[in-house]
């Protein structure tokens, strides 16, 4: 029963963010449609702008709906029969629906820095954000001129030991963040920072100015042993 009140929530957000696109679509089908060949064309362009309306609808509306949903949330540890956590839930259950239903579809331009800052992060001039994987981005604080690559992903949260900890992350301006690279709640990096493709960076990690940080790629364990002989590997 919660389920299906909370879905219900969920459309009711989305219904609103798709109406702009609904009416417009109305509108031009009372005045295309059984018109001719040309009507038809004009109709059908007007259903693929529509669609474009329908995703900067939902950045706007969903992103200020969640900026209403996490106020009051900070850094910490929360138990699960907190108010936070319940609120939090909520609150996460909407953005995985923005997560794949939009922002795959705004990465990349303006309009995904527009709903990340609406929905509290802060994204500095300049940045090249190629990932819609930003989680909990009321903590997220995005220096300038920072390029995120594709599929990297942000998280300022992780749930450990049956409670749920939110952090702060903080990238520096100038940093690169490789494609499919993993961040967690209280990582850092300084200014002019690189962090490497498929790179796991863990919590509370900081990364000095110009320091850059990289995964090891695939090996034996034989070839993995003999490179901590040498020093290659500190334990």
């Amino acid at each position: 029963m919660v389920s299906l009140i909370l879905y219900a929530f969920y459309c009711l957000i989305f219904a609103a963010a798709v109406t702009p696109s609904a009416l417009l679509i109305r509108w031009g089908a009372q005045r295309c449609l059984g018109n001719g060949e040309l009507m038809l064309f004009l109709f059908l362009f007007l259903c693929f702008v529509a669609c474009y309306v329908f995703l900067v609808s939902a950045a706007l509306v969903v992103g200020l709906v969640e900026r209403i949903m996490t106020l009051g949330f900070k850094p910490g540890t929360y138990s699960t029969g907190s108010s936070v956590f319940a609120r939090w839930i909520v609150y996460s259950g909407l953005h995985l629906w923005m997560v794949y239903l939009v922002l795959p579809f705004i990465r990349g331009n303006n309009w995904i820095k527009v709903y990340l800052r609406i929905a509290g992060a802060r994204v500095g001039r300049g940045a090249f954000l190629n990932t819609q994987h930003f989680y909990d981005p009321y903590l997220l604080d995005i220096g300038d001129s920072v390029v995120i690559g594709g599929e990297a992903t942000l998280t300022c949260h992780l749930f450990e030991g049956g409670r749920l900890h939110l952090g702060n992350i903080r990238i520096g301006d100038a940093t690169a963040i490789g494609a499919h690279a993993y961040l967690t709640p209280g990582t850092a990096t300084g200014i002019n920072s690189k962090i490497g493709m498929n790179t796991f960076l863990q919590r509370n990690t900081t990364v000095r100015n110009g320091e850059t940080h990289l995964s090891l790629p695939s090996m034996s364990l034989r070839q993995a042993v003999r490179l901590m002989r040498k020093g290659g590997i500190r334990e």
